[in-house]
């Protein structure tokens, strides 16, 4: 099981280069192609009205496929077209100034009244934060599992939002207001390092990716979430799965969304003690990473793998569609708590032979 579970779940084989770098480009934005089209009644949207506030309400009977979704909504197409959303796209919902969280939109649903927003149970969990944030079960280490049980009533009122990061504060501003930030370093190279659950969410793997990208001059991007404490509800608030993240809704991502990247190394979480590498790369690859990285770490250190089955193979997943190849790197978090930096080295040096891993082992003294 990993912390990005529903990321890693998928049967889906690797594709050609081509086809991921089109869906890259098409799928998010086309809601078509989903299957989800707002089709003809999209005429009916009225631009003049204000759709500030939304209705959440309880999933309808013929809605079965989202039960158990936390992450996932729907909503009228009206709604959608006011707030300038689609569907793929993330929006953010808001009870108060302290209760608020990230959502998909998967389905466009004709309502009435027309500012009405569905979610599951699970969904609601997300938005019931005050006095509910259990630093001990939604600590950093955990990797949480849907709830269900929350206090909130089955109709409230909600503000949304299409803005999802809060790009204007500084990362220690975000991390006091219980904020998502995105980082975004552009440079001249075939090699994207990404973090989309960075900050509370995953720890650790915003500094890796940041750290690879400064010592082998690699494009990296970061999202970074906090929740209400510094230590707890940062997941609960800010996750979406990797598999649906819409550059769309990103916009330093969307910066980079259409830039032809050979490689992506994607940092993230696996609940498994140890360090997996898996993702679409080759395994020559993927085992070339594998062994930096156990070069860099202690002899006594935990040591990364080849799983049989490797994670992050989806053509959905955001390093597959960011790159050719796709390197995902999955640590559970004590291992990122011990020996987040020496991964990091490990992982720069398999792209860079300038780099010495064996000289940064540290000692298990």
């Amino acid at each position: 099981m990993t912390d990005d579970s529903t990321d890693n779940d998928s049967d889906e084989q690797h594709r050609s280069r081509s086809s991921r770098r089109k869906f890259l480009g098409v799928a998010l934005a086309s809601p078509a192609l989903l299957g989800l089209g707002v089709g003809s009644y999209e005429a009916l949207s009225r631009s003049e009205d204000s759709y500030d506030t939304a209705l959440v309400c309880e999933l309808s009977g013929a809605q079965d496929d989202l039960v158990g979704n936390r992450t996932a909504v729907s909503a009228d197409p009206r709604l959608l077209d006011a707030t300038g959303l689609s569907v793929g796209q993330q929006l953010r919902l808001a009870r108060s100034d302290d209760e608020f969280a990230t959502y998909t939109v998967v389905e466009d649903r004709p309502e009435a009244p027309d500012d009405i927003v569905r979610m599951s149970d699970s969904g609601k969990f997300r938005l019931d934060l005050t006095g509910q944030v259990d630093d001990e079960a939604d600590e950093l280490n955990s990797c949480p599992d849907p709830r269900t049980e929350h206090s909130l009533p089955d109709e409230f009122e909600a503000d949304v939002s299409a803005t999802v990061p809060a790009d204007d504060l500084s990362v220690e501003q975000a991390r006091e207001r219980g904020e998502l930030v995105e980082r975004l370093d552009e440079r001249d190279s075939s090699l994207v390092t990404i973090a989309p659950h960075g900050g509370g969410m995953q720890p650790r793997t915003d500094e890796q990716a940041a750290l690879v990208g400064d010592l082998v001059s690699a494009t990296s991007w970061r999202a970074l979430g906090w929740g209400p404490t510094p230590a707890a509800g940062a997941f609960r608030r800010w996750y979406v799965p990797s598999t649906e993240l819409s550059p769309a809704s990103f916009p330093k991502l969307e910066e980079i969304a259409d830039t032809d990247f050979d490689v992506a190394v994607d940092f993230g979480g696996v609940c498994e003690s140890g360090i997996e590498i898996g993702g679409t790369a080759d395994e020559a690859l993927r085992a070339r990473v594998r062994d930096s990285i156990n070069d860099a770490l202690p002899s006594c250190a935990v040591t990364a793998e080849l799983p049989d089955e490797p994670l992050g193979t989806a053509d959905s997943m955001l390093l597959n569609r960011l790159g050719d190849d796709g390197v995902f790197v999955a640590q559970s978090y004590a291992t990122r708590r011990a020996y987040w930096e020496p991964i990091a080295h490990g992982v720069a040096a398999a792209f860079d032979d300038e780099f010495e891993p064996t000289a940064m082992a540290g000692s298990c003294e």
